[in-house]
């Protein structure tokens, strides 16, 4: 299971490997790849993901970003 984060701040739960998703994104563009879903079939563009990330234990991957960090 991999957990697939895009631009617009959507996390989606696709149903193979790592690395099979990365290979399935390639290296970006505007056409669109289908991945297989939790609840089916969905439609990407590559361009569109910002992170891939393992989900070994499912529902546990995420990203937290910390309120009081200074960007320099």
């Amino acid at each position: 299971m991999t957990v697939v984060r895009l631009a617009n701040g959507a996390d989606m739960s696709i149903k193979l490997e790592l690395e099979a998703v990365k290979a399935a994104l390639g290296g970006g563009g505007t056409d669109f790849v289908e991945l297989p879903g939790e609840d089916g079939p969905v439609l990407v563009r590559p361009s569109a993901v910002i992170a891939v990330i393992e989900d070994a234990k499912r529902g546990t991957a995420g990203f937290r970003v910390s309120a009081g960090a200074a960007t320099g």
